[in-house]
Order: structure tokens, then sequence, then C-alpha cells
């Protein structure tokens, strides 16, 4: 028998991430909410299987990233990332105020560069730098070797650091 009270905690706790993720990536908000009834449908029917409860939430983001791109690959759907997406900062009654806006503008700027990527690099980089999936499993999920995802995202580092040095 499913555990139905462990799995209805994990919606509560996880559903925000798991639709972050999805609509970060896909850029809809109907099919990012489709994404997640689909995840916690699989996390229902996958539970029993399931070992280490303990690294769930790995699992979830991985799962909705997966679908996501699942559904970029059928539909060769733009991606284009918003801001928010990296402006997520807490406010610190005591922060410099400066300071802060300094990170703001710098997340900004980031936002910018991350858009200007070619598609294939830009969901590279948000599987690794924001969702930090490992090389491996970002391989296994792109259907592509390891050293051509290793690849692909230092040449998305060099791309980024040349849009990041053209704006200043």
């Amino acid at each position: 028998m499913k555990d139905k009270s462990w799995l209805r905690n994990i919606y509560v706790e996880y559903q925000n991430l798991v639709y972050s993720v999805a609509v970060s990536i896909i850029k809809d908000v109907q099919l990012a909410e489709d994404i997640v009834q689909e995840v916690f449908l699989t996390l229902y029917f996958k539970s029993g299987s399931i070992r280490d409860r303990s690294k769930i939430k790995h699992w979830l983001a991985r799962a909705a990233a997966n679908r996501a791109i699942d559904y970029l690959r059928r539909s060769q759907k733009v991606v284009a990332l918003s801001e928010d997406f990296f402006i997520q900062l807490p406010d610190n009654p005591w922060a410099d105020p400066g300071l802060e806006m300094d990170k703001k503008e710098l997340a900004r700027e980031i936002h910018k560069a991350i858009n200007r990527l070619p598609e294939e690099m830009k969901v590279l980089v948000i599987l690794y730098y924001f969702l930090e999936l490992p090389q491996k499993e970002i391989a296994a999920t792109m259907e592509l070797p390891q050293g051509t995802v290793k690849t692909r995202l230092r040449r998305a580092r060099l791309a980024l650091k040349g849009h990041l040095l053209k704006e200043e």
C-alpha cells in the first residue's frame, strides 16, 4: 500500500519546485502545470521502488527537467528564461542597498546573456548550473555523450563570458 500521507506532504512541499523547473525550461504555464501532475503521478506509482527518500527533492527536479526537455525535443520550442529565475535574493534589512542593487543588476546581465545562447547550450546551463544535475545525468537525459555535454558547457561558459564582457 502506498503511503498517501507521505506523498501528500511531498506534494505540498515540492510542487512549487517542480513547477518552477518546468516553467523555467518550457515557458508555458499550462504545460508546466501538466508536467507537475505527470511528475507527481509518476512518483505515486514509483514511490514503492524509491529506496532513498532523502533524495526526493533531486529526483523531482530531475523528473521535471526531463519531462520539460522531452517536450522541447518534441516541439522544438524556443526557451527564454524569465528574469525572476535568477533574482530570488532574500530580503535582508541590514544589507547594503548598493550591493543588493549590484547583485540584481548582475543577475539581469547574466539572464540576458543566457537568453542569447543557442537553445542546446541554454538548456545545458539551466540543468547544470541552476538545477545542479551531474553531467552524467544531463548526458543521459539529453541523449548525448558525456564528453559532448562537457564541451558544450565549456563553450557556453565562453559565450557567456563574451556576452558579459561586451556589456561592460
